[in-house]
């Protein structure tokens, strides 16, 4: 199953789905799922220190005994109990994977910069770029406020904004300018969270529609909502499951021909009847 690329503001390109580790297995050992991911055909596993279980795809790329430059690996630094240096937590992480280096490093969210600006932070995250330690750098959970105060410090713009992203939160006003913003800078937006008006955030107004369209087009609900986020944001998404069938049809999302214009704004339209935000709260209950 081949998936295709998007082409990063850094030169670099990265496949347009990725297999998250954290979630349902937040801080569980789980080289079994990360295997059959692989096996799945998925080339883009995404890990966190704060997930707690990085060492799992040390174990899962032996056991799979595919090529290591075959698979894009994201990690993220940021964690409740954690130290929050970012070359600290780049070189254990690299060590728990086995790793020399990553394809993507990411600085979690806003709030884990251990008393330095955004900015000073991010000028450590372009140090490990230059040395090699990451191919790109980029951030998660950040407002239009949080960009907007790294932009006159930055050398190199972040290639990517890991973001909750569906139809539920789109439409929010903050997220049209953050939205705005990245499109400017050419900052890839990571949808993670796609399937939570699925599977947290059930019931009206969008439930419907999304059976509706998966019933035209013989997509499962889950694809088309994979689907919608992939489209809408001209990004990347992340997604996870510790079911291989499932695994399998997350990512034929990617690769089945895509929802027409009209079922896209269909579902963002139906999505403007409810704000509902499942991760990250505190960070975007808060200003900037």
């Amino acid at each position: 199953m081949s998936i295709p690329t998007k082409r990063l503001n850094d030169g670099t390109s990265i496949p347009v789905v990725g297999y998250g580790i954290g979630t349902v297995n937040y801080r569980k050992e789980c080289t079994e799922q990360i295997v059959s991911a692989l096996k799945t055909g998925y080339r883009y596993l995404d890990a966190a220190e704060m997930y707690g279980n990085s060492a799992s795809i040390k174990d899962a790329l032996e056991e799979w005994g595919g090529k290591r430059e075959d698979v894009y690996i994201l990690t993220k630094f940021g964690a409740d109990d954690g130290t929050n240096d970012p070359r600290g937590v780049l070189t254990s992480q690299l060590k728990d994977m086995g790793l020399d280096y990553v394809d993507m490093y990411l600085i979690h969210s806003p709030f884990v910069t251990n008393g330095r600006t955004l900015g000073e932070t991010w000028k450590l995250m372009e140090e490990l770029q230059k040395e090699g330690l990451t191919k790109s750098i980029g951030v998660s959970n950040y407002r239009p406020g949080d960009i907007k105060e790294m932009e006159s410090s930055w050398t190199i713009p972040p290639a990517t904004n890991q973001i909750e992203y569906h139809p539920y939160v789109a439409h929010e006003p903050r997220m049209k300018v953050l939205k705005e913003i990245c499109d400017k800078h050419k900052i890839t937006i990571m949808a993670y969270g796609g399937l939570a008006p699925l599977t947290r955030g059930t019931g009206p107004p969008l439930e419907d529609v999304v059976n509706g369209i998966a019933s035209e087009t013989s997509l499962t609900p889950g694809q088309v909502l994979l689907k919608w986020a992939f489209q809408f944001s001209g990004g990347v998404s992340v997604t996870t499951s510790t079911n291989s069938q499932r695994q399998k049809e997350q990512l034929e999302a990617f690769i089945l021909p895509p929802l027409t214009e009209e079922q896209v704004q269909t579902i963002a339209k139906a999505g403007e009847g409810r704000v509902f935000r499942h991760f990250m709260r505190p960070v975007w209950d808060a200003a900037a």
